[in-house]
């Protein structure tokens, strides 16, 4: 029996919510009503048997598996008044396409797959799938932390947390993933971008430095964002202590400022590194180490705390230095990342504001050693010169 008009239904969420065993409920009834059925699996999903769609709870179904969207079109046979895909969020965008063809022949098509990858982001085509169905269903897991209701896919490597730029497609068994809720779902190395990015250069003031061509980012901007990063950081170190490295000397106002939104344990040590010379305003890139760490970091959690990278190659030989020293994770928290002076790329885990190509003063920065008690970031005019 031919349905009057097509449709297209979602059924999604994260693993272990249910869905396969849905979209096979729903198929057995299907057969029940006497519905020529065909079931379509990517060839990518081979963690059971590769021609069949298979629950977690153990349930399956017969499936036809296919290595691109393109295939399934020429396989629908002109009978066929339910097609199925599962695992959908492997295909490419023109699956898309494919069901919407197969809406308009007027044919049922269900569709499951997972809404978020295990970073907690949309994955493949499924949001442009969501946004042509018209029925979306989305089921929830038990979180394998709390208990609670879990919407994410929390995947484990040797029994912690996947990092952010690790591959987004690994299909394994049950032991690599688990059901997580928003609170104790952990992307250790996402990138916590610039939310609050600086206006424009707002002009300098009566009472405020002469030298200042004018002030790039407030003190309430300024706080406003260091709360921000504490509560990212907090969330990424649930459960470990850190240890907040701090670069001398331009780090410390934002190191105090910070570790007071820290809700983790932590303790505090110090490096003083320059690759600034007296009266220059660019980097040289070469690095001299004054100061350093006064203890062994093998085995801690480390974040480095620093006002801000330009070039690059201080804090890579900052990295370069600590990673000999075999810490148990090492990331950098910078309040200000000026990304188009790089000149060596570096891995910055927490960025408070991308900025221009500005020399800049003020809250830890300095001009000559002064003006580091700026409550703002300032900018200092081209070709001023200090006279203290």
């Amino acid at each position: 029996m031919k349905h009057s008009h097509g449709s297209i239904e979602i059924i999604t969420g994260s693993m272990f919510s249910g869905k396969t065993e849905e979209l096979i409920r729903r198929l057995r009834r299907a057969r029940i009503a006497r519905q020529s059925i065909q079931v379509f699996k990517p060839v990518i999903d081979n963690r059971y048997a590769s021609e069949k769609v298979k629950s977690h709870a153990g349930t399956e179904f017969e499936a036809t598996p296919v290595a691109r969207a393109a295939e399934v079109l020429p396989l629908v046979r002109p009978d066929t008044t339910v097609v199925a895909l599962d695992e959908a969020q492997f295909f490419e965008p023109e699956i898309a396409e494919v069901c919407r063809a197969l809406a308009a022949r007027g044919v049922r098509v269900i569709v499951a797959g997972l809404d978020q990858d295990f970073r907690g982001e949309p994955f493949g085509s499924m949001p442009q799938l969501v946004s042509l169905a018209e029925h979306v269903d989305k089921l929830h897991a038990i979180c394998a932390v709390c208990g609670n209701e879990a919407s994410r896919t929390q995947r484990l490597i040797n029994g912690e947390p996947a990092q952010y730029d690790d591959p987004v497609v690994v299909v394994g068994a049950s032991e690599l993933y688990e059901a997580r809720c928003r609170e104790h779902h952990l992307v250790p190395r996402r990138p916590t971008p610039s939310t609050s990015q600086p206006p424009a250069l707002q002009p300098a003031q009566p009472g405020q430095p002469e030298m200042l061509a004018g002030v790039l980012i407030s003190e309430a901007q300024l706080q406003a964002r260091i709360r921000e990063l504490g509560d990212a950081i907090s969330r990424d170190y649930a459960g470990r202590s850190v240890l907040l490295l701090c670069i001398l000397r331009g780090g410390v106002l934002f190191l105090t400022d910070l570790m007071r939104q820290l809700s983790v344990l932590h303790t505090l040590d110090f490096m003083a590194i320059s690759s600034y010379d007296p009266g220059v305003r660019r980097s040289s890139g070469q690095v001299r180490i004054a100061l350093d760490v006064s203890q062994n970091i093998e085995g801690q959690h480390v974040l480095v705390i620093e006002d801000i990278v330009d070039t690059g190659h201080t804090i890579a030989a900052v990295l370069d230095l600590l990673a000999t020293r075999r810490p148990a994770s090492l990331k950098i928290c910078t309040l200000l990342d000026k990304a188009e002076r790089r000149e060596v790329q570096v891995p910055i885990d927490y960025v408070g504001f991308t900025i221009p190509n500005h020399f800049v003063v003020g809250y830890g920065l300095d001009v000559d050693e002064y003006y580091r008690n700026l409550p703002y970031i300032g900018v200092v005019k081209e070709g001023f010169v200090f006279h203290p």
